[in-house]
């Protein structure tokens, strides 16, 4: 099985250095900036590296965009050039206005910026602006928390997402290696190659679900290998992780965010062990509260809003730059995702969801992040989404929008009652769904991040639900 395995002297990596170089040094030290979307690793990772050795503001983009979001990039990115899987194209006359601005501002330290695509649940693309220095740091944390010293990654998830970008940044500034698997190719196979000691792997919820549903025996004992399996992402889901804990993997659930540069708190496998659910305790570079709607600071095991301080932060987005003055300040006064949760008395941190997605039912409350991961885990579908409704006797009532998994035979009414008896060993009866919608797929943005206003939309619309009501 075929790895592509790189470190700091890879033949691979410095041919593509030296080629990139060559093209993009007449934008060197301008305020020009260059759009990435390239579905080869070596090639998003040598333009990181040149663009910071030449001074080139560096945004990361989806080789996977339709044309529609493409275009929509470009006319964001206002001027400049793009690299579109292996080829350069741009006017490199026209300065970047907004960066222009932007560099007048920051210190010189936070120069050139390095763009990771985010975005809402609207669908909308934007970038969160890092820097080599806000990147080192959240690496730097990650090594001093597991007290390691080379990190080697094995990575499985694209460069534009922060996860993926952030194992290379890891093994890079380490001396590890930086191995990249092919996520197909694993997910089929019945063995793995050994990883090197001490070694981390990332994956998402669904990636590690789809793992131990085959629970192929060689590919178990390869995962067990590893110093620790970083899941984050999203949810994990009860029975997802008692199965991990009963084959003994060694996972690491974390929580970060794109702003963040990915993990800020890390629960080490030694404490998922011992039975422990929560996503640990904030990284040295970090500082966790939990704080009120008002913005006062709630004591330990107080729900309330995840509010954020470290040298990770992201120094604000682009093209949404209202007051660009303001950056290194909105840096300093720290970062609140819209992420409910709270803090035990040891300083874990424990995720309930986001605030947007809290459904108020009944008198209730659900959390529609528990409901999918439980939907998800009865291995009887592919995606899910649970949404919150107007209702006229309960103010909200609880959908579910599931897409069946392939090969399935059961009609939807068998699929249903399938669902809802898993349910009702899981759940409290007033988080069930009191709907249940059918679809080929679950409109997501090119960050995988749900359309909820669109699907919303939808399942009112299927549901006869005025739509100015949803």
């Amino acid at each position: 099985m075929r790895s592509i395995v790189l470190s700091g002297d890879g033949g691979d990596l410095k041919e593509c250095l030296s080629k990139l170089e060559e093209q993009l040094r007449p934008l060197a030290d301008k305020a020009v900036p260059l759009l990435v979307a390239d579905s080869h690793p070596v090639q998003v990772w040598a333009a990181v590296l040149t663009c910071q050795r030449l001074g080139i503001p560096l945004f990361l983009g989806n080789p996977h965009w339709g044309e529609r979001e493409w275009g929509q990039a470009l006319a964001d990115m206002g001027s400049g050039w793009c690299w579109r899987q292996g080829r350069l194209e741009g006017d490199p006359a026209p300065l970047n206005p907004r960066l222009r601005e932007l560099r007048e501002v920051l210190p010189s330290s936070h120069w050139p910026l390095i763009g990771i695509p985010t975005g809402g649940s609207g669908g909308q693309v934007k970038w969160a602006l890092h820097s080599w220095l806000t990147l080192s740091a959240s690496a730097k944390a990650h090594q001093q928390h597991f007290a390691v010293g080379p990190v080697h990654s094995y990575c499985v998830l694209p460069l534009y997402h922060v996860s993926g970008l952030m194992q290379a940044v890891r093994s890079w500034l380490s001396g590890g290696q930086w191995v990249v698997w092919d996520w197909k190719r694993q997910q089929q196979a019945e063995s793995w190659d050994p990883p090197l000691p001490g070694s981390f792997l990332s994956l998402v919820p669904t990636q590690l679900q789809r793992l131990l549903l085959s629970a192929h025996p060689g590919v178990l004992e390869s995962l067990r290998q590893f110093r620790a399996i970083l899941v984050g992402g999203g949810p994990t889901w009860p029975s997802l992780r008692q199965q991990a804990r009963q084959l003994h993997l060694p996972l690491a659930l974390t929580y970060g965010t794109t702003e963040t540069a990915s993990q800020v708190c890390t629960l080490l496998p030694e404490a998922f062990w011992q039975g422990n659910d929560s996503l640990g305790r904030p990284l040295p570079h970090a500082t966790l509260q939990i704080r009120s709607e008002k913005g006062d600071l709630l004591p330990s095991h107080a729900v309330g809003y995840i509010h954020i301080q470290a040298e990770s932060l992201a120094l604000g987005y682009y093209p949404h730059l209202s007051a660009t003055h303001r950056l290194r300040e909105g840096q300093q006064q720290g970062f609140t995702p819209g992420d409910l949760g709270y803090l035990d008395r040891q300083g874990c941190l424990h995720w309930l969801g986001r605030a947007d997605d809290l459904i108020l039912t009944g008198g209730e409350k659900v959390m529609a992040a528990e409901v999918e991961g439980e939907i998800r885990a009865s291995g009887w579908v592919e995606d899910a989404c649970v949404l919150g409704l107007p209702d006229a006797e309960w103010g909200q009532r609880v959908v579910a929008v599931v897409v069946p998994k392939t090969g399935i035979p059961a009609i939807p009414k068998e699929l249903e009652m399938h669902l809802k008896q898993h349910l009702s060993r899981q759940l409290s009866p007033f988080k069930h769904p009191k709907h249940w919608l059918w679809c080929t797929g679950i409109p997501r943005n090119p960050q995988g991040k749900v359309n909820r206003q669109q699907l919303r939309q939808w399942a009112a619309q299927t549901l006869g639900i005025p739509t100015q009501a949803s």
